[in-house]
């Protein structure tokens, strides 16, 4: 009995000895694979950890499996292909792409994973159930200068017919600051959280179409069935992780194209975006590639369906005043037509009040159901003609060089990286919406060296138009260094503040303003006031002039007149002519010409 259980004991020793003769066997052979066919230097190995320049640009540590993933793919990759064996750290249930990744290069990885359910991600993948990929492009808000830049997300669904149920994929900073200043350096330097998120995608046109007053474009793309279901498992592998957010470049926009490099790998994207990342040049750079974007659409706001029933529909705008204030109801007299208009501009201003006002909540869904229970008592479903404006991938790029020849026999020099300026041509951006950043003008006079002759910081002005129902108030700021003249370099800051009126075409602006400029104990500050006229009226011109007017301290005083028109030779060059009468110092008669190349 005893020689049986030495025998049995033996028995069990020796074939442990030799599963982990195997196991080491298996091991080695797995590694020397690898090593001979140099997997982790594989492009996709990396895009799948979002590398770019020797380090993951994901920040969070549990996106990755090693402690030294996110500058060691080698080390990320072998810790991975050892959890796999092992069954630990989830790695089957949390990243199924590098998952099936590995499975495919790696010939005998499968029969080595230890296997066990994922139920969490079965359901998300029923849930989504993605049959097509759009990237959707929410234009400026012309009052909100954190996103007069635009933003973009991907929309996934099943059905076309069906949009508003279909899921929204969604990058953002990750904050409920209400501070715009606080906001607006932490976007800058980092310090947020920026995070994937999916969510219903009508949730998403509520927020930009009906609370923020922002206009959609949709952009469909040419996805095979497996490029989407990569895109959606990488989704999936991203939910909990995060990555600094950085309002110029690592951004909104320039995340979403990961997603899409990993749908697609032949797809070179985010390499274009060193400095800095714009929504618009997002969505233009996926026209390099013939074929990806195979249809757009445009979904007009909230407010643009006001503007054009106030405008279109109804004549009596008085009465329409009067009507959503609650001083009167619709008369028996006005024919269905007419109501629905009425209803349908109540109800939408309903809404507006809700967001722009803050009307009380309470009060809001009362007024809200008891007008959509008056507008269901009409059965006919009403169409508005809206027209749909230029498609922005036909407006310029963002970046600009300017080269011009002063009649005073100077020569000046601009350039910037961004955005869009009142000189520009306005097609396929928001009309009255012009921000600029980081701009230099350099200077060449006659006998003179070049010189910097002003640096903007921030140069944004929104002249949003005010009618007899809407109200907005038009304001300007303008920071930076700039050459006064003939004195030194200052810094300048000049607020204002005012009103505007007219249309998607042309304006008018009244601005009230002070331009302070400080140096040491040397400070210039004048009050002034600011008029002007602009339109696009005719096709291919912008056409504007301007009249300042500025008293300063010092007994100094300024009255500058100017006009200017810029004609689009086309999308990406312009030329510029500028008529300008200043008498700061002495009565002057100016004439810049110059051209404008944007890349």
């Amino acid at each position: 009995m005893q020689n049986t259980s030495n025998f049995i004991e033996r028995g069990i020793k020796y074939f442990i000895l030799i599963s982990l003769f195997f196991s080491a066997s298996n091991s080695l052979e797995l590694k020397n694979y690898i090593e001979e066919h140099k997997l982790y230097e594989n492009s996709y190995w990396a895009k799948l950890l979002h590398y770019r320049n020797g380090i993951s640009e994901i920040d969070s540590t549990n996106f990755f499996i090693s402690n030294n993933g996110k500058e060691d793919l080698k080390e990320e990759l072998f810790e991975t292909i050892n959890s796999l064996e092992t069954g630990t750290n989830n790695v089957l249930c949390r990243f199924p792409l590098r998952v099936e990744w590995l499975k495919e290069n790696i010939p005998t990885l499968e029969e080595k994973i230890v296997p066990y359910s994922c139920e969490e991600l079965d359901k998300f993948l029923e849930l989504t159930d993605a049959k097509y990929v759009t990237m959707v492009f929410p234009t400026a808000h012309i009052n909100s200068p954190a996103s007069m830049y635009g933003h973009t997300f991907l929309k996934v669904g099943s059905d076309k017919e069906t949009p508003l149920i279909s899921n929204a994929i969604n990058y953002a900073a990750k904050t409920d600051e209400k501070n715009g200043l606080i906001f607006a350096y932490n976007g800058l330097f980092g310090g947020y959280e920026g995070r994937y998120s999916i969510m219903p995608y009508y949730e998403k046109i509520k927020e930009y179409n009906n609370l923020e007053q922002r206009d959609v474009w949709e952009y469909d793309l040419n996805l095979s069935q497996e490029e989407i279901n990569k895109l959606v498992l990488h989704t999936w592998e991203l939910k909990d992780s995060y990555a600094n957010y950085y309002f110029f470049k690592e951004n909104c926009s320039y995340n979403v194209l990961w997603l899409l490099e990993i749908a697609r790998p032949s797809l070179d994207l985010v390499s274009y975006f060193d400095f800095k990342a714009i929504p618009l040049d997002t969505i233009k750079i996926l026209t390099k590639y013939d074929g990806l974007i195979v249809d757009s659409r445009y979904r007009y706001s909230n407010l643009k369906k006001m503007k054009h029933i106030l405008n279109e529909e109804i004549e009596n705008k008085e009465f329409l005043k009067a009507y959503i204030k609650d001083e009167i109801e619709l008369p028996d007299s006005l024919s269905q037509s007419d109501k629905i208009s009425y209803l349908d501009f109540k109800i939408a201003y309903t809404q507006y009040q809700r967001s722009e006002d803050g009307t009380e909540k309470k009060e809001y869904i009362k007024n809200y159901l008891k007008l959509l229970k008056e507008r269901s008592a009409y059965k006919q479903t009403r169409t508005y003609n809206i027209k749909s404006p230029l498609d922005p991938l036909i407006s310029h790029d963002s970046a600009r060089i300017g080269l011009f020849y002063d009649s005073n026999d100077s020569f000046e020099t601009s350039i910037k990286p961004a955005y869009n300026d009142m000189y520009d041509i306005v097609d396929g951006y928001l009309q009255g919406a012009y921000i600029d950043f980081f701009e230099l003008n350099f200077k060449k006079q006659k006998d003179k060296d070049v010189k910097l002759d002003r640096f903007t910081l921030i140069k944004i002005k929104s002249y949003s138009p005010q009618d007899m129902i809407f109200k907005p108030i038009s304001w300007g700021i303008d920071a930076g260094y700039e050459h006064f003249k003939d004195k030194d370099d200052y810094f300048k800051i000049k607020p204002e503040v005012g009103v505007s009126f007219g249309n998607d075409k042309d304006f008018i602006y009244s601005m009230l303003g002070s331009n302070i400029y400080y140096k040491g104990n040397d400070q210039l500050y004048s009050a002034g006031v600011n008029i002007g006229f602009i339109t696009n009226r005719i096709e291919n011109f912008n056409i504007g002039v301007n009249y300042t007017y500025d008293k300063y301290n010092k007994s100094l005083e300024n009255n500058q007149f100017e006009a200017f028109t810029t004609y689009k030779v086309h999308r990406n060059l312009a030329l510029n002519l500028k008529y300008i009468n200043d008498d700061l110092y002495e009565k002057q008669d100016r004439v810049k010409v110059g051209v404008m190349f944007y890349f």
